[in-house]
């Protein structure tokens, strides 16, 4: 047993049954502190755990013997003995008890030791865990011991403790792999389209036109050419395809191309060309003119085909024709099969196609393109004389279409019912104005020491003085004058609306008003054919897509929110749409379609070209080069919020989405070019897509093909693409929105 005194002397002894027979007497050495009583206990509660026999009960006498004198105790100090002998009259010592810790006074006790059984404190067994002290965890496990860990000593905690922080480290470190994993994924690959769907087709099955539509469960419907088809996305089948146009159809109008060609052969005199096309030519063109007429329509589960002679109605589920509904007979009919495709066959070289080729040509490209001009001009030149004729430009055309004047009555359909819509020509009036600057001063032809930077100057000296030739120097504006009157169908005619104007006539059904357009003059009408108000603008309402949403954008007349916006050739004015009254005036060249956000805020379709390119339209500069422009407008104060040049027109806003189009093909037609001057330098097809943030009109990404599609439909995060020989669809991933079919 070891005992520590509070003189700080330790000292140890082994207690014996004899220590409980007759009571020890304990005196410190040191100090003289008598601790016989505390001491007599400990060796009580020692010999007990030893299971020790202990003193037997005192025998029934009559007279107890008497009291012997208290054995005196003999200690053997086990660390610091004492260096003097004890002092006669020692104090009293004091020990702790087994329910305080032997190493720390006052402390009370929890445990005792496995090895010796000493009490001790949560303190000791911080350090030695259900040990006193390393020799016993020492002597515990020589003798086979096993004590189990006691869950607060320190180095436990402390493993604890960095076997969580590890965990949780680990845990970070995962999730910071993780999402940087998925950062990769997402701004690699899931945010930018890929493709989710491919269907090609042979070449005999190659498309001039198509268009396509995405059901919202999946399902795909498009039209390639004269296919129509119904594909599952999520399956990646076809649930049924049928051919629209058969071999009788393409041989009736092959036999009328070929008519018409034999009849203006032998019109023709004996000094013309007479052009041979290739075997495959006229076929080609049969089943351009066909696919063309074809117009695909979805509506729901309602899928229908409109041609010039009717509607066609197919089964969503079999593909199978249901009814078809044939046009009024009062319907103006189509154009003439095999019309206008003779045109076709040896195009000559053109002027304002070689300037757009020019812009993408290198500089050893640049450098050769005036000898090639200069070479292509002096076939042209050559071909004229043997034809008997000088090289004088050609007579243009008649300014007027002849004595007889235009007479058209349309029923339009608009958000307020049926309106028909008559235009009568009262007197034709052409007006042929000059659209290039005039030729004159020194011609860098005529120097003999031409430098590299002036072989741009020369080219534009060939391609206009060949624009000139050809009688491209000029435009002719309908100046006409035309009897316009709106009639609301059930109404008598006194309430009908009539007015003589000046230009072409154009009629925009809107939500609220209606519009009549014609040359710079603009009539806005109420539902009641009752006129609100009419204004003029600078230049001629643009008639290329009246009454219709162009691929870029509407317009060139707009209702959105209580304002008529109204765009020419260089300008975009807002109205008050009930009261006429101008809000705000943005001058800009060649706008050609509008867009609004879920905002309200409007988007602006534009370039950056100048009065001078409105004027002189038909002047070529292979240097020039106008780029694409959008406009975000605040549409209350006409205030540009921001500007941009992107990589083409805007074709799609919806939401989060927008998406600007840039195509090209130079051979939409597959057509063999017969003049061969210029080849090598016709720059290659290409289809370009980019996605801009709404808010900022930051780029998002750039997809790139080098192939040009018939037609591109967008669809949210899904992009449709029908190309010649195949039919896409693209799709990406964006957080928040539903995931792809």
């Amino acid at each position: 047993m070891k005992i520590q005194c509070a003189c700080g002397a330790k000292y140890a002894f082994e207690p014996t049954p004899e220590m409980a027979k007759n009571p020890v007497q304990f005196i410190c050495p040191q100090c003289g502190l008598d601790s016989s009583e505390i001491v007599n206990q400990l060796v009580q509660e020692s010999l007990a755990e030893q299971n020790l026999p202990s003193a037997p009960p005192p025998p029934d006498a009559p007279t107890p013997p008497p009291k012997p004198a208290p054995a005196r105790l003999k200690i053997s100090p086990a660390v610091n003995p004492p260096q003097a002998a004890a002092a006669p009259d020692p104090a009293p010592a004091t020990v702790y008890s087994s329910k305080y810790c032997s190493k720390h006074p006052g402390i009370p006790a929890t445990s005792k030791c496995m090895a010796c059984n000493k009490p001790i404190c949560p303190q000791c067994m911080q350090i030695f865990g259900f040990f006193c002290s390393p020799l016993c965890k020492e002597k515990a496990g020589q003798k086979g011991i096993h004590a189990p860990e006691y869950s607060g000593q320190r180095f436990a905690v402390e493993r604890r403790f960095w076997r969580r922080t590890g965990l949780i480290s680990g845990f970070l470190g995962i999730l910071m792999v993780s999402a940087l994993a998925f950062w990769i994924w997402y701004a690699w690959f899931a945010s930018v389209p890929h493709v989710i769907f491919s269907a090609p087709f042979a070449d005999d099955d190659r498309a001039y036109a198509g268009s396509a539509h995405l059901a919202p469960d999946g399902q795909l419907i498009f039209l390639h050419g004269a296919t129509l088809a119904r594909y599952d996305l999520a399956s990646m089948h076809c649930v049924w395809s049928r051919s629209l146009i058969d071999t009788g159809q393409v041989q009736t109008i092959v036999q009328q191309i070929q008519t018409a060609r034999a009849i203006a052969n032998q019109q023709s005199d004996g000094d013309s060309y007479v052009h041979i096309p290739l075997p495959s030519a006229d076929e080609r063109h049969a089943r351009i003119e066909l696919q063309s007429a074809l117009t695909l329509g979805v509506s729901g589960r309602d899928v229908w085909v409109a041609s010039p002679d009717g509607i066609f109605h197919y089964d969503w589920a079999t593909g199978k024709l249901l009814k078809f509904d044939p046009l009024p007979s009062d319907s103006p009919p189509s154009s003439s099969p095999g019309g206008g495709l003779l045109a076709q066959d040896g195009k000559p070289l053109d002027p304002q196609q070689v300037a757009e080729q020019a812009q993408n040509l290198n500089l050893p490209a640049r450098i050769a393109l005036p000898a090639l001009l200069g070479n292509a001009s002096y076939e042209d030149r050559l071909e004229a004389a043997l034809r008997d004729t000088d090289n004088t430009r050609p007579t243009p055309p008649p300014t007027a279409p002849g004595t007889v004047l235009l007479s058209r009555s349309s029923l339009v359909g608009g958000p307020n019912g049926l309106i028909r819509f008559s235009i009568q020509e009262l007197k034709a009036n052409f007006v042929t104005r000059e659209a290039m600057k005039p030729a004159g001063g020194k011609s860098v032809l005529n120097d003999a020491n031409m430098s590299v930077a002036q072989t741009s100057q020369a080219a534009n000296e060939i391609l206009n003085e060949m624009q000139r030739n050809r009688g491209g120097d000029t435009v002719t504006e309908d100046q006409s004058l035309y009897q316009v009157t709106l009639h609301l169908p059930g109404f008598p005619t006194n309430q009908d609306w009539s007015a003589t104007v000046t230009g072409f006539p154009q009629f925009f059904a809107l939500k609220t008003v209606n519009v009549v357009a014609a040359g710079q003059s603009v009539f806005v009408l109420d539902p009641s054919n009752h006129l609100l108000w009419q204004t003029s603008m600078t230049y001629a309402i643009p008639t290329s897509h009246a009454g219709q949403t162009s691929r870029f954008g509407a317009g060139p007349v707009v209702e959105h929110q209580g304002i008529l916006y109204i765009y020419d050739q260089a300008l975009l004015a807002a109205f008050d749409i009930q009261s006429g009254q101008a809000r705000w005036r943005l001058p800009s060249v060649g706008i050609v379609g509008l867009f609004f956000d879920d905002h309200n805020n409007l988007f602006v379709n534009t370039t950056t070209g100048n009065p001078d390119d409105i004027r002189y339209s038909r002047q070529i500069d292979i240097t020039r080069s106008t780029s694409d422009v959008l406009l975000k407008i605040d549409p209350v104060a006409g205030r540009i919020l921001w500007k941009i040049q992107p990589q083409g027109f805007v074709a799609y806003l919806s939401g989060r989405f927008m998406y600007t189009l840039q195509d090209y093909d130079p051979n939409p037609t597959d057509e063999d070019v017969l003049n061969d001057s210029l080849v090598g330098l016709e720059k290659p097809p290409f289809l370009r897509i980019t996605r801009l943030d709404p808010g900022t009109g930051r780029e998002l990404w750039d997809h790139e093909q080098d192939r040009c599609p018939v037609d591109v439909q967008f669809d949210g995060t899904r992009i449709l693409l029908v190309f010649k020989k195949e039919v896409q669809v693209l799709g990406y991933w964006v957080i928040g929105q539903p995931p792809l079919p």
